[in-house]
């Protein structure tokens, strides 16, 4: 990465805006970078690794661990957030904002007033990009 480098702007007379970008503000090299990386690529999609995570509420609790997991569906647990790039809620198959939950390593805590209704299917996406 380079430092304030501004060669790929070379009509710049100054860091603020640029005849190259119509008068709006010079994106950051970085991000230039890193968009002619994805163009490069634009015919390679990006390689992801999925993880779910299934529980069904007891109608009382908004704090799930790795102990609460569906074992039908397999063992994958709560995985740790520094490793995953994204992640998706689902409850009863309702996708949720990300103000509605937090979670860490083995815990998923809801932040809604109530818990869902007992019975009520809980899906915890993991999704990791792998590039």
């Amino acid at each position: 990465m380079r430092s304030n480098d501004y060669s790929k702007h070379s009509f710049c007379t100054n860091k603020c805006s640029c005849c190259r970008c119509h008068g709006q503000i010079c994106p950051p090299i970085w991000l230039i970078d890193f968009l002619e990386e994805i163009q490069k690529s634009k015919n390679s999609p990006l390689k992801v690794e999925t993880f779910q995570y299934y529980t069904i509420s007891d109608g009382e609790k908004k704090v799930y661990t790795d102990d609460d997991e569906l074992l039908y569906y397999g063992k994958v647990g709560i995985k740790d957030p520094n490793d995953i790039s994204f992640t998706n809620l689902f409850i009863n198959g309702i996708l949720q904002p990300p103000a509605i939950f937090s979670f860490q390593k083995g815990i998923l805590t809801l932040n809604s007033i109530d818990p869902p209704l007992e019975g009520t299917p809980i899906i915890v996406q993991f999704i990791k990009i792998v590039n």
